[in-house]
């Protein structure tokens, strides 16, 4: 019972430093039959868990399954990316009208969004999927249309930064000629996340992950519009 008692604080004390007495929880969960197990969901608004979100790094097992991938889709070409915009991304959520990064249980499920010089990079739980670059449409310094080609993925992605000061962005994801509703998704730009605090979903096993609220992406959209149209011109 020793051992399990110090296994267990040995997890939580390398998985979170933030577990302070004012730390808020979401959702908590401890036992001890038949073998001890504890997962804790809470705020974070420390660097460290914002150091680990940002990582595009590739492991061993990444970079073959990148470059196999990468290699189908030969020959790639350097497009003009416009300068200054963001090329990192990862995902933002809502709860209760606030935006949150996530930590989840398992880390497959952090998606992040990447531009290179010629591709794409999606980082899903499949690891990093490239995508070649083939157009990029720039309808405003806030707006960017991506056309890229692969093999798993809609074939089209339009980012358009709906918070330049905080960098959050909702990416809609197409699928051209085909009878397929869009998917969108809030991402924030890799740089200002500082903004944000976490949720971290962390446990001695994988769990569930955490519920957040549903974004009504039609509605944000609008409100950044609207909020165009009231600019005083100069």
């Amino acid at each position: 019972m020793k051992l399990q008692f110090l296994l267990l604080a040995t997890i939580l004390t390398a998985g979170s430093y933030a577990q302070k007495k004012d730390t808020i929880f979401l959702r908590r969960h401890f036992t001890r039959t038949p073998e001890t197990e504890y997962f804790a969901i809470y705020i974070d608004t420390g660097q460290h868990i914002k150091k680990q979100l940002t990582k595009f790094t590739f492991s061993e097992f990444d970079s073959a399954t990148y470059f196999d991938e990468l290699a189908e889709l030969q020959p790639v070409q350097k497009q003009n990316i416009p300068s200054g915009f963001p090329k990192k991304w990862i995902a933002l959520y809502r709860l209760k009208g606030k935006y949150y990064l996530y930590s989840p249980s398992d880390y497959g499920n952090h998606y992040r969004f990447e531009i290179t010089d010629s591709t794409t990079i999606d980082y899903t739980m499949e690891g990093p999927e490239p995508s070649r670059l083939e157009k990029i449409y720039t309808a405003s310094s806030n707006r960017l249309t991506i056309q890229r080609e692969n093999k798993w993925w809609p074939k089209q992605v339009q980012i358009e930064l709906i918070d330049t000061a905080r960098g959050i962005a909702v990416f809609t994801y197409g699928f051209p000629n085909a009878n397929k509703k869009p998917e969108r998704r809030l991402l924030v730009d890799a740089n200002k996340v500082h903004f944000f605090p976490a949720v971290v979903n962390h446990g001695t096993s994988k769990t569930f992950e955490y519920d957040f609220d549903k974004i009504n992406f039609e509605a944000l959209l609008k409100r950044k519009k609207q909020a165009h149209v009231n600019q005083p011109r100069r």
